[in-house]
């Protein structure tokens, strides 16, 4: 194969090529090009050259048994690559909307799980024809190049992009189950927990920033509790879990609000901390074209802010409670900002 000649070239150079040379400069293969495309390798070569004559620039060296990309090559790859991705997510929704619409959502596991699944039976309920793709991950993704409708994300409100909505505020506050509280240790005050195990997730995932019990204490000023034990998880849902199993005192979260509002897990004294942080709505702006996206926004806004009135609620009655119990009075409290 000839060498492409480096001229300048004006006029906009034809798609043809553009597949040929980005399976090539990923398998750095002809041949391994010519088999994923379905075609000769002569062709994918034709492809190539012709893409080179028109750009009037090598993007390949090439050497007797392998090919190598050019500086230019390896500079225009990953802007092809993006260009490509872009193209193929932008047909797929043609496609897919021509046939059954499709909401895609990003979100962290424990929301999922605990917030987001139990709810997604009413949406379904109000749009039976609509395909929900949920896809739960630590990773910040890009909505447009990944085709996603929206992200829920738990997020630091310092660091939240511009286009955020908040949708819960984050608060922390120790958690059992009810028969936890039958045992024979007391648990009646934060000073207590030095008897009992202590359940949380592991810190590194996105949800564990300024949610660990150390950081619950410091923020007390009561660095010196460190619990009795500790048991570890990866993920939140499942700390929850295991104090419903009466296995310890977890730290509840906003967004885990379905197990202890209907009482599958109680406040053992009313203490609450707000980390900062919490879970915000980031929305692709072509939801706005898109009449199902656009209306999953609108019903998970409205869930959102009936959750948050419920929540608010549960939380004035659990201080009623506790204002009316002798033994509540003793626990040190600071009073929630997160729920509103």
């Amino acid at each position: 194969m000839k060498s492409a000649v480096t001229t300048y070239r004006e006029r906009p150079i034809t798609l043809a090529g553009l597949r040929g040379f980005e399976a090539a400069a990923r398998h750095m293969s002809l041949t391994r090009a010519a088999q994923e495309l379905n075609l000769t390798q002569s062709a994918v070569s034709r492809q190539v050259q012709g893409l080179e004559d028109e750009l009037g620039v090598a993007l390949f060296a090439r050497k007797a048994r392998e090919i190598v990309l050019t500086p230019a090559g390896r500079e225009w790859l990953p802007q092809l690559q993006t260009l490509l991705r872009q193209l193929d997510g932008s047909v797929e929704r043609i496609r897919r909307e021509a046939h059954s619409p499709r909401v895609t959502i990003s979100t962290f596991a424990s929301f999922a799980s605990l917030w987001l699944i139990p709810r997604l039976g009413d949406f379904r309920a109000l749009r039976p024809n609509v395909d929900i793709d949920l896809g739960a991950t630590d990773r910040i993704v890009d909505l447009d190049s990944e085709d996603i409708d929206l992200a829920i994300r738990y997020l630091p409100r310092e660091s939240a992009p511009s286009n955020a909505e908040l949708l819960f505020e984050e608060v922390l506050f120790p958690l059992v189950s009810p028969s936890y509280l039958q045992g024979p240790k007391k648990l009646a005050s934060l000073a207590d927990l030095d008897a009992h195990t202590l359940i949380e997730a592991k810190a590194g995932g996105v949800a564990e920033v300024r949610s660990q019990w150390s950081e619950f204490f410091a923020s007390l000023g009561l660095k010196h509790i460190k619990g009795a034990g500790e048991i570890r998880f990866d993920f939140i849902a499942q700390t929850m879990m295991a104090a419903e199993r009466g296995q310890g005192v977890a730290l509840g979260r906003t967004y885990g609000g379905d197990l202890y509002m209907k009482g599958e897990l109680v406040r053992p004294f009313d203490v609450a901390v707000s980390t900062g942080a919490g879970c915000f709505l980031v929305v692709s702006p072509r939801v706005a074209e898109r009449a199902e996206a656009k209306f999953f926004v609108e019903w998970l806004r409205s869930e959102a802010q009936k959750f948050n009135r419920e929540l608010s609620e549960w939380f004035k009655r659990t201080n009623e409670t506790y204002a009316a119990t002798p033994k509540a009075r003793s626990g040190v409290t600071k009073r929630s900002r997160g729920a509103r």
